[in-house]
């Protein structure tokens, strides 16, 4: 067993505290605006979140510690406009210390409320996974179960090369895509073709199917907003097993984002079911539940409970996180997601995962 002295643990907390005031004091406007020409616009915005963590985790027979410090996330997002047409989105992720691509689409706004994407991007999916942009995260991460559907389907990414076409007015939200099902940007492992010079036009690479998925909320009274997705995909990817699968779920939220309203409510249930492949048909089931109090005027206390079953079969595994936010551009009367810093405890339990313990302090810049 390794332990890490505990100065060292204070001293790793004192420097992320130091990084995010620092981050906080010079907070940026919302985002960056520069004419091209007369008919096109460049949009630059992003985030960054710094991060230091410290984690506990029982083998059964051993107890292992670890120190976490960097960028959980440093995200830059390019967009150019022509005019209220259509328009190009590149998002970059730098937190590694190499440009890492995240999306690559083009859009175009077919009506006042209609627009289409083709490229790669997050399709239909939970509305507590990559639909909740990073710098609008409830806690320091996303919801565990929605993390989990993520590793057996998409990808973490939760991105695909799609087509997709969203509707959205009045408080309605309605999106239906198709997509390669892979989750993947690479090209060899869809159904890309060069043009008809090359010798491989129908030869390749080949996915047994296409993924369709759709997802849509609506928003009932004041704060309160009900969805739901589905999802079916026959590419088989490699990730599942090369399996197909179907997958479904629902959520209701009083107060969907962060610093929003006073209290807030969420509940989040996503189902998952593979193909029999002659073993039997896998199938998963998540719930989530959070909770969330204002404090200190322009701050949350939050928690939240989940389970998550792998097989419905076995053993799910528990997952508890519980902390506080604080948002000093909030208290100075703008948007809460644009400088805040977070302390959070997460515990996972129960199930052949063992338990884990994980504390979290994270700041957050976002323009």
């Amino acid at each position: 067993m390794y332990r890490v002295p505990m100065r060292f643990h204070f001293s790793a907390l004192l420097l992320t505290l130091l990084t995010a005031s620092t981050l906080i004091g010079s907070a940026p406007p919302a985002s960056a605006q520069v004419a091209l020409s007369d008919d096109l616009r460049l949009d630059v915005a992003g985030g960054i979140q710094p991060r230091v963590s410290f984690g506990v985790e029982d083998g059964g027979t051993s107890e292992a510690t670890r120190v976490g410090v960097g960028l959980r996330r440093a995200r830059i997002q390019a967009r150019v406009l022509y005019g209220d047409a259509a328009g190009v989105e590149y998002d970059v992720e730098l937190g590694s210390g190499a440009v890492q691509s995240v999306d690559l689409f083009a859009f175009a706004t077919l009506s006042e409320a209609v627009q289409a994407r083709v490229g790669y991007f997050p399709v239909a999916q939970p509305r507590g996974a990559i639909l909740t942009p990073y710098f609008l995260i409830d806690a320091v991460d996303r919801a565990a179960i929605a993390e989990r559907w993520l590793g057996g389907t998409l990808g973490g990414d939760g991105r695909d090369l799609a087509v997709d076409v969203t509707y959205a007015a009045g408080g309605t939200r309605l999106t239906a895509a198709v997509h390669n099902g892979s989750g993947s940007f690479a090209r060899d492992v869809g159904n890309y073709r060069e043009g008809i010079s090359s010798s491989d036009v129908v030869n390749g690479p080949e996915t047994e199917g296409f993924a369709v998925s759709a997802a849509g909320s609506v928003e009932v009274g004041r704060g309160v907003e009900v969805g739901a997705f589905a999802g079916l995909n026959e590419s088989e990817p490699a990730r599942t097993g090369g399996r197909s699968y179907v997958t479904g779920g629902a959520h209701l939220y009083w107060g969907a984002l962060p610093g929003s309203q006073p209290v807030r409510l969420k509940l989040d249930a996503l189902a998952l079911r593979y193909e029999d492949t002659g073993a039997g048909a896998q199938e998963a089931v998540g719930v989530s539940a959070l909770g969330a109090v204002r404090v200190f005027g322009a701050g949350e206390a939050f928690a939240r409970a989940e389970r998550f079953w792998a097989d419905v079969d076995a053993a799910g595994d528990d997952y508890l996180t519980g902390g506080l936010s604080y948002s000093p551009s909030a208290a100075r009367g703008g948007p809460y997601e644009r400088a805040r810093v977070s302390l959070a405890y997460q515990y996972r339990g129960g199930g052949p995962l063992g338990d884990a313990h994980l504390v979290i302090l994270q700041g957050q810049l976002a323009f």
